[in-house]
């Protein structure tokens, strides 16, 4: 329940490789034309479904989502980036764009219930769409890279889910992968795994240990029932508490 961050050099190895698939993903986002997969299209920005003046506000207003995302990254169910949990929401039938035209209804469907009165909605969308662009370019290089970035919370996992289930289903693989998996620090075990709070039993994987990666699993009455270093390790069924420290993030074994 206490996750913590991996010692500050092996961080900024992880934060420079991250950075250098961002900004690849950029370089060849903007243009929203590039073939691939259907995830690609889903993911990049689908400014031709809006009027091109929609588009426009929307790459100028709106933060990173990653950022936002980190700090809330702890599972919670906060809302989107872009939006207010407690401000009025636009009603569905008024969701265009400002410069006319309308959105698609995969769009909207993630608008719904998304905008704050007197927000651009096409900057809320975009918040999304970031979200999706990240995901996909990041999980066709690495998987792990992408579902790690939701565990630790550089992308938090409510703003994921949403952007996912809404605007590029075919990432729900990496949602799942994340879901089970868990950052640094001290958790609970208990049956089903809840992200951010509990860990499930079962075998795990650090994709990206440092060289001090350790961990310890506990029991009731907080005994050890077992410890070690490396990028493995099993959570027994009796286990009530699992602490690591060094490795960064863990994913269920086969996750992704």
């Amino acid at each position: 329940m206490t996750p913590t961050r991996r010692p500050a050099a092996a961080a900024a190895v992880l934060v420079t490789a991250a950075a250098a698939l961002l900004l690849a993903g950029c370089g060849s986002g903007g243009s929203g034309g590039s073939g691939g997969s259907g995830d690609d299209r889903a993911a990049d920005r689908p400014t031709a479904a809006v009027s091109a003046t929609a588009g426009d506000p929307a790459g100028t207003s709106t933060a990173a989502p990653g950022d936002t995302g980190a700090a809330s990254g702890d599972g919670s169910d906060a809302e989107a980036p872009g939006s207010a949990a407690d401000a009025p929401k636009v009603p569905d039938a008024q969701l265009t764009p400002p410069g006319g035209g309308s959105f698609t209804a995969q769009q909207k469907s993630y608008l719904s219930g998304r905008v704050p009165k007197g927000t651009d909605p096409a900057a809320v969308l975009e918040g999304g769409q970031e979200i999706c662009e990240r995901l996909t370019r990041t999980s066709k290089i690495d998987k792990d890279a992408a579902a790690t970035a939701i565990v630790t919370g550089d992308i938090s996992m409510s703003g994921a889910a949403a952007a996912v289930s809404a605007l590029c289903p075919g990432q729900q693989p990496v949602i799942t992968a994340a879901s089970h998996g868990f950052p640094d620090g001290t958790f609970t075990v208990a049956a089903k795994a809840v992200p951010g709070k509990a860990v499930a039993p079962g075998a795990y994987r650090a994709p990206n240990p440092s060289p001090s990666c350790s961990w310890r699993v506990t029991g009731a009455g907080g005994t050890s029932l077992t410890s070690g270093s490396g990028a493995r390790l099993t959570v027994p069924a009796a286990a009530r508490g699992i602490t690591s420290s060094g490795c960064y993030a863990w994913l269920a074994t086969g996750g992704t």
